[in-house]
């Protein structure tokens, strides 16, 4: 192969990548829009131990609030004050505190805006919504 048709080639090669780099880059998933987890598996939060910011209560078997508003960063503690394990795990699955023990607690922290669904993997009737700003 010639110096020309290899010189050809490689510019070719080199749009063809600017081309895909810059739809990709400029691009935005609505899911990532509007806060919520998009399809490719974006972590939105963590599980913590560390201190929470927003205290909720699990209570026999509820969350107390249930509907819970926090900020990007602030931790949100879950406290066992009932008499069972419980856990508080995102409906999408992406995220979820180990089984809490009675007198525990353990904590979730965002990284994204949005309203997350959640509910106690081990009691699926305890549900509540976390609406991180």
């Amino acid at each position: 192969m010639s110096h020309r048709s290899l010189a050809a080639l490689a510019a070719s090669a080199v749009l063809l990548l600017a081309a895909c780099s810059s739809s990709t880059a400029s691009s935005v998933p609505s899911s990532a829009a509007s806060g919520a987890p998009s399809a490719a598996g974006s972590q939105v939060c963590k599980e913590t131990t560390d201190a929470g910011a927003i205290a909720v209560s699990i209570v026999d078997f509820a969350f107390q609030p249930a509907d819970i508003t926090a900020k990007v960063g602030q931790v949100i503690a879950f406290a066992n004050t009932g008499s069972a394990a419980h856990t508080a795990t995102l409906d999408s699955g992406q995220c979820a505190t180990p089984n809490i023990s009675t007198g525990k607690s353990d904590g979730l922290v965002f990284s994204a805006t949005g309203s997350y669904k959640f509910h106690c993997a081990i009691h699926s009737a305890m549900t509540g919504t976390i609406v991180i700003s």
